[in-house]
């Protein structure tokens, strides 16, 4: 990876400001990883390189639309179309990694933001329901704020959108002509709809559905309510939750008599051969995608990953790596949660490779916090090899206190 590559990892990421909690990890050795977005196998990764390679992707789009600097567009479609300079045709080069994007003459930060800006906002990019979209006229849109603005733009009559939405009358008509909207980017940079109108909007719609992301009680629609804000302030976002009960709730179940609708069973991930029927909204699944170096010394480094929405405490917890590494069973590797709670996850020089798997069974209480930041700590005590994580996952169940 080049070093203005590096550079500019940290163009989308909101840092995570980590402190390192065991003793074993000091602060002023621990390297600290954020979400650094636009790498290669990322979602932000994947979007670009995705949209580089279509090929309805043109000199005018990448010029005008993205838009980018026209040495940079013309050098971009100039690698595509290969030795004969033509597109459809034997000699085509199609780019694999970001890396490929960024040693193209003429790409650089700016160019590599704007890409990402634009993959970002005409939904190549894989995010969660909270996930950064973009900022527009000032005004920033995660996914399901987005698909709110859209539902409503899509919809609503010019006089609708002035009266109920607080749009002006030019940006009313806008939108009413420039309709339909199958990505945010449209409607944030379409003529006449400035930061005044898109943030009248976004209040407007700002009560969120069962599932998706609050920030408070008066986000949730109607017999909704808004639950796992973290308290840790590593996120802003809880989830909207209904509180009907569920018919099966505390039922047991197992991989053979399964929970009903809406329902999840919960200690299966634990080992255990009969659990018990918990609501879905639960259970979560939460994925850093830290592209961290992992380097031949003995260096501890911390990648950081926030989990919200759920209940109040742990039941079953599973982390799953996505590691390179040229000699892995050198690692030690330990989970932390929100409350400094920490677990030997995985000791490498008495245990061997990690897999890609593993069930937290040891360390962690399960009357601990849940919603908040969890880090995973990495040192190679013998400081022999190097590789990379790619990225963690971390798979939970919760239940209330």
């Amino acid at each position: 990876m080049t070093s203005r590559l590096r550079r500019f990892l940290s163009f989308s990421s909101v840092p995570l400001l980590l402190s390192c909690g065991g003793a074993a990890v000091p602060d002023s050795a621990a390297l600290v990883s954020g979400a650094q977005e636009l790498a290669t196998g990322t979602p932000a990764g994947n979007g670009v390189v995705l949209f580089l390679n279509d090929y309805s992707t043109t000199l005018p789009v990448l010029d005008t639309q993205v838009p980018l600097n026209l040495q940079a567009a013309q050098a971009l479609m100039d690698w595509r179309e290969g030795p004969d300079g033509v597109l459809h045709t034997g000699d085509d080069r199609r780019f694999v990694s970001i890396e490929q994007v960024d040693a193209v003459p003429y790409v650089g930060p700016a160019a590599l933001a704007a890409l990402e800006a634009y993959a970002r906002g005409t939904g190549r990019v894989e995010l969660p329901v909270d996930g950064w979209v973009g900022t527009f006229q000032g005004v920033t849109f995660n996914v399901a704020e987005a698909r709110r603005a859209l539902a409503v733009a899509n919809t609503q009559g010019a006089g609708a959108l002035q009266a109920t939405y607080g749009m002006s009358a030019t940006a009313a008509n806008a939108v009413v002509a420039a309709r339909p909207f199958f990505h945010i980017l449209k409607l944030g940079r379409l003529p006449g709809v400035d930061g005044v109108s898109l943030q009248n909007l976004k209040t407007a719609t700002q009560q969120a559905a069962q599932g998706e992301p609050c920030t408070g009680a008066t986000t949730c629609q109607p017999s909704l309510f808004c639950e796992g804000i973290p308290n840790d302030n590593s996120s802003p976002y809880g989830r909207c939750i209904s509180g009907a009960s569920i018919p099966g709730d505390g039922a047991s179940c197992s991989l053979f008599v399964p929970c009903g609708a809406g329902l999840t069973c919960h200690g299966l991930a634990s080992g255990a051969t009969e659990g018990w029927c918990r609501p879905a909204w639960m259970a979560g699944e939460f994925t850093a995608w830290s592209d961290l170096a992992l380097q031949g010394n003995t260096t501890p480094v911390v990648t950081g990953q926030p989990v919200v929405g759920l209940a109040t405490v742990p039941e079953d917890i599973t982390v799953e790596l996505d590691l390179v590494h040229n000699n892995p069973s050198r690692l030690v590797l330990t989970l932390e949660d929100p409350g400094g709670e920490t677990a030997l996850l995985w000791d490498g020089p008495n245990e061997g490779t990690p897999p890609k798997r593993i069930p937290v069974t040891r360390g962690i209480p399960r009357d601990g916090t849940i919603n908040g930041l969890w880090k995973l700590h990495i040192v190679n005590p013998s400081g022999t090899g190097n590789g990379r994580l790619r990225e963690w996952t971390l798979k939970l169940t919760s239940r209330w206190d």
